[in-house]
């Protein structure tokens, strides 16, 4: 068994338009490139490609989730505003949350080639697996879009495993410098998920993330956050 590698073309075209970090270019703000843009995603493919390590990882198709799938995590209402906001063409749910034209479907394959690089762990087809995929998926909510995130990658994948595979433990370990907001939300109260976050204290969302969030109901004790600190040298 070899290590399990999930990628798909279209993941670069979901759009995030020309923004100038997370606000709209305009006459006193100079367009830029967004904080979640495609290119860094394209490089590292490229990097794998060149370097031959792409040789040794094992295919795993994505597949785009279904409605009733995308359901196990995300409300109805939040859903049919996605939908509702890909017929009106490229836009925004929020200002740091930009969303083009076919961007719901790119990130409902997004969501499925998690889960299916999950499938495949569990099967045994591989060893382990990376899903170089986007838009990314940690600051989305059961509810809400936020942070470039549209849909809940790792948490729908998590739910599937639960729901689907018949796993009664599962664990999401979150390393950035942002709090992994989305499934500490989703899995507040879940005792089958137990959800850390290891990033940067007060960064984003700026009011999360603290030690003192840790589930309530059967889920408590089962959210952990670890804020780290930064350090200001001073000479």
């Amino acid at each position: 068994m070899g290590t399990g590698f999930v990628w798909h073309e279209l993941f670069i075209w979901h759009s995030t338009g020309r923004h100038a970090g997370i606000y709209q270019p305009g006459l006193t703000i100079q367009p830029g490139t967004p904080f979640e843009e495609a290119e860094t995603k394209r490089r590292f493919k490229n990097l794998l490609d060149v370097s031959g390590l792409a040789d040794e990882l094992l295919s795993i198709r994505p597949r785009a989730l279904q409605r009733d799938e995308l359901e196990m995590v995300h409300s109805a209402s939040y859903l049919d505003q996605l939908q509702a906001m890909r017929n009106a063409g490229p836009g925004a749910f929020s200002a740091n949350t930009p969303l083009g034209s076919g961007s719901f479907e790119i990130a409902s394959l997004s969501a499925g080639g998690v889960v299916e690089a999950v499938e495949a762990v569990i099967r045994g087809d591989v060893a382990n697996a990376y899903a170089l995929v986007r838009p990314p998926g940690h600051h989305a909510v059961a509810d809400t879009a936020m942070g470039f995130c549209l849909l809940a990658n790792a948490a729908l994948a998590a739910r599937h495993a639960v729901l689907k595979c018949g796993l009664e433990r599962v664990a999401i370990v979150d390393w950035d410098v942002h709090h992994g907001n989305g499934a500490q939300d989703i899995f507040w109260d879940c005792s089958q998920v137990l959800t850390v976050s290891i990033h940067q204290q007060g960064n984003y969302p700026s009011d999360m993330g603290g030690v003192n969030e840790r589930g309530v109901g059967q889920g408590l004790g089962y959210n952990i956050n670890i804020p780290m600190l930064v350090r200001t040298w001073r000479r």
